[in-house]
């Protein structure tokens, strides 16, 4: 789709979007929402998280493009306390204003979190649903 848009956008996704999780993997530990998730749906969900990455290389390959990827298992999720790293202070919504302002460009634009999800274990936000 993103190919079709001319104008520059920024994205905020969760590359384990729960909705996601529910409606397209049909991952029978959100939709039942019992958890935790067995191991072959642990492995669905670790594998849908790298589908939705190489399917987003598109969009970062646009230099006008800007982006915002969480680890946090979440859909409405909290974006003015997701960082994408444990390391960074940086918010999501600090990213987007910098993008926004014009005082990031290209790479620079995309702030993907490349742990696992909830970052391993160590995103504590109640808006992250529970992985395992």
């Amino acid at each position: 789709m993103e190919k079709f848009i001319e104008t520059p956008f920024f994205v905020f996704n969760s590359k384990f979007d729960e909705w996601q999780m529910v409606n397209i993997l049909q991952a029978p530990c959100y939709r039942n929402h019992r958890n935790p998730c067995t191991d072959s749906e642990q492995k669905a969900v670790m594998q849908y998280g790298k589908d939705f990455m190489t399917q987003f290389n598109s969009v970062e390959s646009d230099k006008g493009h800007g982006g915002f990827i969480t680890s946090c298992v979440c859909h409405g999720c909290t974006w003015d306390s997701l960082t994408k790293s444990e390391d960074s202070q940086e918010t999501a919504m600090d990213a987007y204003l910098a993008w926004i302002n014009g005082k990031t460009t290209g790479a620079d634009s995309f702030h993907i979190d490349q742990r696992g999800p909830n970052g391993n274990g160590t995103i504590k936000l109640s808006t992250c649903k529970p992985f395992p």
